[in-house]
């Protein structure tokens, strides 16, 4: 545990200490605000309804390209600098590795994402009458931004690891999270699929069931799947610093 901290310490203060990584969270905050208060025809302050409904909507959308852009120097520098080599020559297992990394990127996501709720305060406050909003479907939306930010991350972390060159795996990462989430919705609406097996198809995309939890249908087999999902992609990191480990 010792080590993981100490390699969560030290990714946070390395990020937070750089303009640039910086800078990607300040034109999330000025795109996603842009859209939810000024947008012609649905910003609220347009006179639209005071709702979060655009902001949950788009915010996948930009996920999918910032989460690799922030995550993929975690190992690819790491292997093109050789300071990787380095790392697996101190008592430090591939898992505290891999979870170390895989923290650090959720710990920056998350407190990435703090401000957003200054969001939520001034809406709940802008609605007729005060606090008309339904503050169960935003909590269900946020958990499953939260889980999404979770698979997104382990999907960079794995790319990161499987490329030695940070903007290739950048490339992989984007392409990985954009056929999780939508590459299932699109396949089911095939002929072959729709209207008999479309709902299982889409039932397999991370789509359905961040959509599903942002009706405040917290499901248990939402959760388990988007887990299992950044589970399963964490395992492959893990067996490629080992790979990396056995050269």
């Amino acid at each position: 545990m010792r080590s993981i901290a100490a390699l969560v310490g030290k990714d946070v203060s390395r990020f937070f200490s750089h303009i640039i990584p910086v800078s990607t969270f300040l034109i999330f905050y000025v795109v996603t605000g842009m859209l939810l208060w000024i947008l012609p025809g649905s910003g609220i302050l347009d006179g639209y309804y005071a709702q979060m409904d655009l902001f949950f909507t788009t915010a996948p959308i930009l996920l999918v390209f910032l989460i690799p852009a922030l995550n993929m120097n975690a190992i690819s520098e790491e292997r093109s600098q050789e300071t990787l080599d380095l790392l697996l020559t101190r008592p430090v297992g591939s898992w505290e590795i891999v979870l170390g990394k895989y923290l650090s990127g959720i710990m920056v996501m998350v407190i990435g994402l703090l401000p957003t709720l200054l969001y939520v305060i001034t809406i709940y406050y802008l609605g007729d009458p005060i606090g008309n909003m339904d503050m169960g479907a935003v909590f269900g939306r946020y958990l499953g931004l939260f889980l999404l930010m979770c698979v997104f991350t382990a999907i960079s972390l794995f790319a990161s690891s499987l490329l030695s060159v940070p903007m290739t795996s950048l490339i992989a990462a984007v392409f990985l999270c954009i056929f999780s989430y939508w590459a299932f919705f699109l396949i089911s609406k095939m002929p072959v699929w729709y209207g008999v097996w479309d709902y299982w198809v889409q039932y397999f995309g991370l789509e359905f069931h961040y959509k599903e939890m942002g009706r405040g249908l917290i499901s248990l087999h939402s959760v388990v799947y988007m887990l299992s999902l950044a589970g399963l992609f964490l395992a492959g990191s893990f067996w490629q610093i080992e790979r990396i480990r056995g050269l």
